[in-house]
């Protein structure tokens, strides 16, 4: 009876050290942007299976700890007290400090920098990670950015008619009247464009833009680079709208089957053997409040963690380059070479002018307006506060730079006495320089080493000056701006020390990724166009680190995209009622060998065991449905435009998406 006691008290003991007998179908790791979107996909695609999203930071239902009954400090966030104040404006990387949503890293010594300079990277430490905290721009990728992915053999999935149909599924356009007929109506995530509107003279800005070689466009349109306005993934109520709040809303927080667990600091992946030459995932250990937990997934385990601690948790698994893994002791699980490799992030460099006064009626003259303007804000969902902190973008086009315009005359600001001032933000979105993560030999489950890289290859420095110079020229030529604040004229004048204030104040953007690199086999990649790591079974990774290079644009809107194309890849697999089928298009030509073209003709193979109804909608505006059992089924209808795309659709599960133009009809 004694022994028995003893081997109860011990039973005891062990399981509060190390969590037993949790069991889960899946495991989710990182509850941003991405890891929220797949477990909430998971529950509604699987109603009966356990979801475990596991997430380092604190939960916040209102992003960021909002607080709405506190006195307003637009400015400072009060370390001793995290519900202070924080605006949606206003939560931008200047304003990190002190933020406990926000989790730091320090790079290695960066000797192509001045004083050999460490690089501070930032990410999301909250429920909804990256959403949660940043500038909410909300801008769908450019069309050349996709055939970054549709270059490589196996990734043809990825083009930008086949996401298109993807951010039509996330966004929810919440100002109808103004936008684009494409836009998506019934996602989780708002898209609007900026509440509080520009103070500058907008007519002369656009004028002098074109006269420097800028082309006017909208982004979120056509998908075609050049100076736009921006949109925010902000309610109607001037609300930040994150992956929180949206995909982790009261119904899937109420559901019994769903588990978000805070607080939690993913050590590694547990495996098992289920045949010699064959590994699978099998649970996770993380760190809870000082303890140590190990958690089973009996279906998949999906790394949602970030550029930065996907490939450290990979590595501190056993999965990684080899010599790395045997040099701290860790037994090699799968040799991927590319694991840790290709990390990137943009270079940004910012400048600050002093806006013409009498150019602004609209400017918030006083700080001791902030008060009224946060009433404004809480009650009526307007204002200054609503906005998103960007006003104006330029992502490739003629101009051939990124560059972002922050108006900051309506907002109370710490830097300046006075508050008419812009900001012109430049980024390198052609950057070449690449870097590295690896483990800390003095804690393989702590914070990596970060080879930054920023500025490695000296041209990276060359395009931040170009954008500068072409930004400001553009703002005087508009002439909205009285003189320079940062840097002074002197630097202007002087390209040597403009060089070297580009070199002392340059950053990441945030934007980091590529360490976890998608690819055609192991030798380039870490994992293939279904997210699976390559060489281990039941193990996927859906973050930033996948992407082979960074998107010109803000990632946002792309890596919800993204996120739900995983989730329908995974519903296939698991689900044997999902129907697979494939559709081709083609223009045909009337009368033969001429430019006219009178009608497309697309066949859609039914790849399914059953008969069923498929939905398509194309570009022009047609939609339809019919029935298509075990055989071909071809539908001809005259197009409106050369290049025609068509959608198949059921239960509202995207099948395949294809596009033709009429250049089959060349003469």
């Amino acid at each position: 009876m004694g022994k028995q006691i003893i081997l109860v008290l011990l039973l005891i003991t062990f399981c509060s050290i190390h969590h037993c007998n949790e069991v889960f179908d899946w495991i989710v790791v990182g509850a941003g942007c991405s890891g929220a979107t797949i477990a909430r996909k998971l529950i509604d695609y699987f109603p009966h299976d356990k979801v475990l999203l596991l997430e380092r930071g604190l939960d916040n239902l209102d992003p960021v700890f909002v607080d709405e009954t506190c006195t307003p400090e637009p400015h400072i966030f009060n370390t001793t007290n995290p519900k202070t104040c924080t605006y949606p404006v206003l939560l931008s990387p200047r304003r990190f400090v002190g933020n406990p949503a926000v989790a730091y890293y320090l790079s290695t010594p960066q000797p192509q920098l001045p004083n050999n300079r460490s690089i501070l990277f930032a990410a999301g430490n909250a429920t909804g990670g990256g959403t949660s905290i940043n500038s909410m721009i909300a801008f769908r990728a450019l069309r050349e950015e996709f055939e970054k992915f549709t270059s490589i053999p196996g990734l043809e999935e990825y083009g930008y008619h086949a996401i298109m149909a993807y951010y039509r599924k996330v966004e929810r356009n919440e100002n109808k009247k103004v936008f684009w007929d494409r836009n998506g109506d019934k996602g989780r995530i708002p898209v609007s464009n900026d509440q509080v509107g520009s103070i500058m003279n907008e007519t002369a800005l656009l004028q002098a833009a074109v006269a420097n070689g800028f082309n006017p466009t909208d982004i979120n349109a056509f998908q075609i680079g050049g100076l736009s306005k921006t949109m925010g993934t902000v309610t109607k109520n001037g609300r930040r709208a994150s992956s929180a709040i949206n995909y982790l809303d009261s119904v899937v927080r109420s559901n019994r089957k769903f588990t978000l667990r805070n607080g939690c600091r993913v050590r590694r992946i547990l495996f098992k053997r289920i045949c010699p030459t064959k590994t699978s995932a099998a649970g996770i250990e993380y760190i809870r409040d000082g303890v140590l937990y190990s958690v089973t997934a009996t279906k998949e385990i999906i790394l949602s963690a970030g550029a930065i601690e996907t490939p450290r948790i990979l590595k501190s698994s056993g999965i990684g380059p080899k010599d790395e893994l045997q040099a701290v002791n860790i037994p090699v699980i799968m040799n991927l070479a590319q694991v840790g490799s290709n990390f990137q992030d943009k270079p940004l460099v910012f400048t600050n002018f002093r806006l013409r006064a009498s150019d602004n009626p609209k400017m918030n003259t006083s700080i001791i307006n902030a008060n009224s303007t946060f009433q404004q804000w809480k009650y009526n969902g307007t204002g200054p506060l609503t906005g998103i902190a960007i006003n104006w973008a330029n992502h490739g086009g003629t101009a051939n730079i990124d560059l972002e315009i922050s108006e900051q005359g309506l907002l109370p600001d710490p830097y300046y006495t006075f508050n008419n001032w812009v900001r012109v933000i430049c980024f390198n979105g052609l950057a070449k320089s690449r870097g590295s993560i690896k483990l800390n030999p003095s804690d393989i489950y702590g914070s990596p080493l970060i080879d930054a890289a920023i500025l490695r290859d000296p041209s990276d420095a060359d395009k931040l000056i170009e954008c500068q110079f072409k930004g400001r020229k553009m703002l005087q030529d508009a002439g909205v701006i009285a003189d320079d604040l940062l840097p002074s004229t002197a630097v202007w004048n002087n390209r040597t020390a403009f060089l070297e204030f580009i070199k002392s104040n340059v950053n990441p953007t945030y934007h980091n990724c590529g360490s976890c690199r998608m690819g055609t086999n192991s030798s380039v990649g870490v994992v293939n166009n279904r997210h699976e790591v390559f060489g281990v079974q039941k193990l996927r990774i859906m973050d930033y680190s996948i992407f082979p290079t960074f998107l010109r644009v803000n990632p946002q809107l792309t890596l919800y995209a993204l996120s739900e194309k995983l989730a329908d890849y995974i519903r296939e697999d698991y689900q044997t009622n999902v129907p697979r089928g494939s559709i081709s298009l083609k223009f045909v030509c009337t009368p033969p060998n001429t430019t006219l073209y009178d009608y497309s003709i697309w066949r859609v193979k039914n790849k399914s065991s059953k008969a069923f109804v498929y939905h398509w909608s194309s570009t022009n505006g047609a939609k339809g449905s019919y029935s298509v059992e075990a055989r071909s089924k071809s539908i001809f209808f005259t197009p409106v435009d050369a290049t025609q795309t068509v959608t198949l659709k059921i239960n509202g599960n995207i099948i395949d998406t294809k596009t033709a133009t009429n250049n089959q009809c060349s003469p």
